[in-house]
């Protein structure tokens, strides 16, 4: 009989369809066509494009050097395409893990550049990945449940408002360390007298210009719904550039950005506006293992260690699901803590920092048309081809132009609207997502969300220390009460005495016996007590040891006052624990009407304190 589970779980962590499930490529690659190859070479490369820009914008938000952006945006490519079961998902650095990068790295040898040292930043992916491989192992991704909806909102916006305003100092050209927001705010004002008034213009320029080829693309998607079909070929050919450009906006608008530098500098000018300058780097990063022995890691990395690995999962796994519904299919939580676990472990070998699903990148996947995860192959590819051959013209990226970038990209990460839903939908609401916003602003984004979910999880336990009763008494005399059970049908006289019910509309458990035994300890030490009372338990189904010790008490006390007690409509598991709860007096009965009977019927039949407080026959 004892080898009866473990045969079960051998048959669920060893059959091949257990393994196909850790192995999702095993599923897919077997009817895999030319069709779907053509379909994820174009969305790979379209994906690839994008990424470019963006991890480089990314890698400036994380404080580290440009081109470990690039660093990070190939290797999880690579291994989800053999773990990953979201056809959609594309791995790679996000402006979200960025920023709690930044805020969890040492600062650098050169004090004045704020760039961070970036082996702390490796070992953090590697450490990360473990924690969310093991959390996957052991299905511990439902964790992330009790992070609501109203917490990632605000959340997501302090992240948004922070990275886009410490984005502002490159828009002008200025220079100082970057702070907290607060700090940033004041520093950002205090030296607007010294922009550069051509880093500006460049600035403002590329924002336009992103603007307004969001709006294209946004338009192409929109047109090819509704006429794609009727639509003539150069038509056709016109809507597919005009989106492509959409699409490519991003390295569109840094190409331009380096021409317009290159041209500067060739002129002579190349002081004219602000550039990244000389990059430490000749193409790939070697493989290597993250550093192991650098100082003060636990110190270094603080909450980070455990808030980066569940909000890169928590990121992860909204966009996976959602773009999943879209596609009709389904994704297991825990299989994709899993790959992004170890996408960060594999990554860190390749000198990367944290990663997780990108919502903007996968948005575009999905859109080209991405059959399966074989895209990230050249998403990738383009990846480490940029590294190899075009790490030198990286110096020429003006800062303005990637600032630009990550505005543009942040601005629909600002949910602000939010605010109507909630308030419209459940205003207590509103509460957890204020506090994270406004804590997140005003200390730091990992506090700010651990403030958050500290909020929202006292709202959510408050209903259960706090539960509703129901209280019917206690002025209304029972003379004469016609009663009807089972057992009994005829009239009770009962003089002057008066009884309650007390029902408890939710289950009990150990934050609410104190508040339930309190208002019922008031009600018997009222001028106009009860003498008898019952507790109606059925609503109630589920106890604990607290609770069970917290009626044992509340029974001895309320015979001290002088009121008689009882259950009624107790289920069977609940009888199961007060029976062995050892409760003074325990009476139970099948319904209010039984227990109200033979508490009038027994008056004599009760056990009394003694002068002591203890209880004596």
């Amino acid at each position: 009989m004892d080898c009866v589970p473990i045969k079960k779980a051998a048959r669920n962590y060893c059959s091949v369809e257990s393994w196909k499930n850790r192995f999702p490529i095993t599923k897919w690659l077997p009817g895999y066509s030319l069709g779907y190859l053509v379909s994820d070479i174009v969305a790979g490369l379209t994906v690839g494009l994008m990424v470019i820009p963006q991890s480089l914008a990314y890698a400036s938000v994380a404080k580290l050097p440009i081109q470990y952006g690039l660093y990070s945006s190939y290797m999880g490519c690579f291994v989800y395409c053999i773990l990953g079961g979201a056809k959609d998902v594309t791995i790679g650095p996000t402006a979200i893990m960025s920023l709690l990068v930044s805020s969890y790295g040492k600062q650098g040898p050169d004090q004045h550049t704020g760039i961070h040292e970036p082996s702390y930043a490796i070992l953090l992916a590697f450490l990360c990945g473990v924690i969310q491989l093991i959390m996957g192992i052991f299905h511990l991704g439902t964790l992330t449940g009790f992070i609501s909806a109203s917490v990632v909102a605000g959340f997501t916006t302090a992240s948004a408002i922070t990275i886009a305003f410490g984005q502002v100092k490159h828009i002008l050209g200025i220079h100082f360390s970057s702070g907290s927001f607060a700090e940033d705010v004041y520093n950002t004002f205090k030296h607007i007298p010294d922009s550069n008034p051509w880093d500006v213009l460049l600035g403002v320029i590329t924002i336009v210009a992103l603007v307004l080829l969001t709006l294209i693309q946004k338009d192409t998607v929109v047109w090819e719904k509704k006429g794609w079909k009727d639509a003539s070929m150069a038509t056709k050919v016109l809507w597919k550039f005009l989106w492509f450009m959409g699409t490519a906006r991003n390295a569109i608008v840094v190409i331009c950005g380096m021409l317009v530098a290159l041209a500067l500098e060739s002129s002579g000018h190349a002081d004219v506006i602000t550039v990244t300058g000389h990059i430490n780097s000749t193409g790939l990063p070697a493989f290597k293992p993250p550093d192991f022995h650098l100082p003060n890691i636990l110190g270094v990395f603080n909450i980070g260690i455990a808030l980066v690995p569940i909000i890169g999962y928590f990121e992860s796994i909204v966009i996976g699901k959602g773009f999943a519904r879209q596609s009709n299919y389904k994704i297991e939580p825990n299989q994709e803590l899993v790959a992004i676990g170890v996408c960060n472990i594999a990554g860190s070998f390749v000198q990367a920092y944290p990663v997780t699903g990108s919502f903007s990148r996968t948005a575009v996947n999905f859109q080209s048309g991405v059959r399966t995860p074989a895209a990230g192959i050249f998403t990738g590819a383009v990846v480490m081809l940029a590294l190899a051959f075009l790490t030198p013209l990286f110096r020429l990226i003006p800062e303005a132009t990637l600032g630009a970038v990550i505005i543009v990209a942040l601005i629909k990460l600002i949910q602000l609207p939010i605010i109507k839903r909630l308030w419209t939908i459940r205003k207590l609401d509103l509460v957890p997502y204020l506090v994270t916003l406004v804590a997140s602003l005003g200390l730091d984004v990992a506090y700010g969300t651990l403030i958050g979910i500290g909020v929202d999880l006292v709202i959510l336990l408050f209903p259960v220390a706090r539960p509703s009763i129901k209280i019917d008494s206690s002025s209304q005399q029972i003379n004469d009460l016609e009663l009807s059970s089972a057992s009994h049908s005829q009239q009770l006289q009962v003089g002057a005495e008066s009884v309650a019910v007390v029902t408890v509309d939710s289950s009990i458990r150990y934050p609410s016996i104190d508040y339930i035994s309190e208002q019922i300890t008031e009600l018997s030490s009222s001028v106009d007590h009860p003498t008898k009372l019952v507790l109606d338990f059925s609503r109630v189904n589920m106890i604990d040891y607290t609770v069970v010790q917290g009626m044992s008490d509340l029974m001895v006390d309320l015979r001290r006052a002088g009121v008689r007690a009882a259950f009624a409509n107790v289920l069977p598991s609940i009888k199961e624990q007060l029976n062995k709860g050892d409760i003074y007096q325990l009476r139970m009965f099948d319904s209010v009407q039984d227990a109200i009977w033979s508490l009038a019927e027994n008056t004599g039949e009760d056990l009394e304190p003694d002068n002591n407080g203890d209880v004596k026959a």
